[in-house]
């Protein structure tokens, strides 16, 4: 009996031990979700996909988040994909597979969890708040992600904070500093707002076994302004499109280069206000994954409720990317089919 109660207190002290020390990598991409014309999935083209991110320099990534269109994607769905990328993992092709499982249900979400941990062996699991009856109370919220994370075998859990599309209302940080002190294998969150207030006051929890919580920016045009708040990490669509200007914004803030970093900084902005301003009656994530198939490599249309581009737009699109130097550059590269 003293035997069993030793093995679980050294067991427990190398869980603590695992949750203080792992963290994504500063540039983590969230994915696109391969499509066929007709909308099915079309998971032949990950291991293309994750080759063409490996060799830019991002070995981590985020799978079906809003990026991946999970909303639009059934359970089942959702586990082929996660399999595929934890796939494309084994065969060296990337380092680090978070995923996403979020719903509106928690049973759902907790069966993909149970999967993401128990086939996939998953790196990290991250899920949003249900989004159709928004949670406006923080005891309820810290609840319901504490369900998720336990049945996440002690791996890594992170939150994934949306409120453009939850609608939440939360104090965030007070939300953190509650789940850190009651879900164990809680490390971070991805925060996907603006409120660099907000985002630095998520960084700074610390909880009450060490755990510091990593928090991720999850806008690309706050990538650099992030960093002057201490949060040094990111997931965000455009690590897919330009990879090399984020990866040089990170290298030029890091080394103390803050007029390059600046620069790369703008060229975020100017990506996406070329993107949004291009076309209108399009959603973002529309109009992104046809900009990875114009600019990197084609991974098919999006899903309704989400509308691909027509001709029209597509040409308008191409030619205000041409016009503002974000195609040219990449036609100089082997671009995949």
């Amino acid at each position: 009996l003293l035997l069993e109660w030793f093995s679980l207190l050294v067991t427990r002290y190398q869980s603590s031990l695992t949750m203080q020390q792992f963290r994504l990598p500063r540039l983590t991409v969230p994915t696109f979700t391969p499509m066929t014309p007709d909308g099915e999935l079309d998971l032949d083209k990950i291991p293309a996909y994750a080759r063409l991110l490996s060799q830019s320099g991002v070995r981590s990534v985020f799978v079906c988040g809003s990026t991946g269109e999970f909303p639009s994607l059934s359970l089942d769905e959702r586990r082929r994909v996660l399999e595929a990328w934890c796939q494309a993992r084994a065969d060296g092709l990337i380092d680090t597979v978070t995923a996403h499982v979020g719903t509106c249900c928690l049973k759902d979400t907790i069966l993909l969890a149970r999967h993401a941990v128990q086939k996939c062996n998953a790196d990290a699991v991250a899920s949003v708040a249900p989004w159709y009856f928004p949670i406006d109370q923080i005891d309820a919220t810290v609840e319901l992600l504490a369900k998720v994370a336990a049945e996440c075998d002690g791996k890594p859990f992170y939150y994934y904070h949306i409120p453009m599309f939850t609608n939440s209302k939360l104090d965030v940080a007070q939300l953190m500093r509650r789940a850190a002190a009651l879900v164990p294998n809680l490390v971070g969150l991805k925060f996907t707002d603006s409120s660099l207030s907000q985002l630095a006051a998520c960084s700074e929890v610390v909880a009450p076994d060490g755990r510091q919580m990593q928090a991720i920016i999850g806008l690309d045009d706050l990538t650099l302004p992030a960093r002057s708040v201490g949060v040094l990490d990111g997931i965000g669509a455009s690590y897919n499109l330009i990879p090399d200007v984020v990866n040089s914004l990170a290298d030029s803030f890091d080394s103390g280069n803050l007029s390059t970093a600046r620069s790369e900084s703008s060229r975020i902005r100017s990506l996406f206000e070329a993107i949004s301003s291009a076309v209108e009656g399009y959603g973002m994530v529309s109009l992104l994954k046809i900009t990875m198939s114009l600019m990197r490599m084609d991974l098919g249309p999006p899903r309704l409720p989400l509308k691909p581009l027509n001709s029209p737009a597509r040409i308008i699109l191409e030619q205000r990317l041409k016009f503002d130097g974000f195609l040219a550059r990449d036609e100089a590269q082997e671009k995949l089919a």
